[in-house]
């Protein structure tokens, strides 16, 4: 998980690509409230140019911060210092095998205060 915080942190595309498993799927939940994308993405490389896209879209740049997410392993997704979103990662062996998503703010506002936002 580290290693994926880091590489879209920094947008090194490379080391998101070492990180993911070829056939990983992505699950997104924008729950019609913003914008995010509505059928899974499967696949390292369409993960990948969906991302490298995303991240050159996005008003200022995106922050990834390691967190506990219901008592599992996750990441808190910030703009602008924002809690835009939290991430769920499934890792089988080194890789990531499947990432869920959630974008959509009531749903991230459900997760509570301690959940959203502690640490490792």
């Amino acid at each position: 998980m580290d290693r994926f915080v880091t590489a879209i942190n920094t947008g090194e595309m490379q080391e998101l690509m070492d990180v993911l498993a070829p056939d990983v799927v992505m699950v997104n939940d924008g729950g019609g409230v913003v914008q995010a994308a509505r059928k899974p993405i499967v696949g390292a490389e369409k993960l990948i140019a969906l991302l490298a896209i995303g991240l050159r879209r996005a008003p200022a740049p995106l922050v990834c911060v390691s967190v506990w997410i219901n008592g599992e392993p996750g990441l808190r997704v910030e703009l602008a210092g924002e809690v835009v979103a939290a991430i769920s990662l499934t890792v089988e062996g080194d890789r990531i095998t499947r990432i869920h998503s959630v974008w959509n703010p009531h749903k991230l506002a459900r997760l509570g205060e301690a959940a959203r936002l502690s640490r490792f």
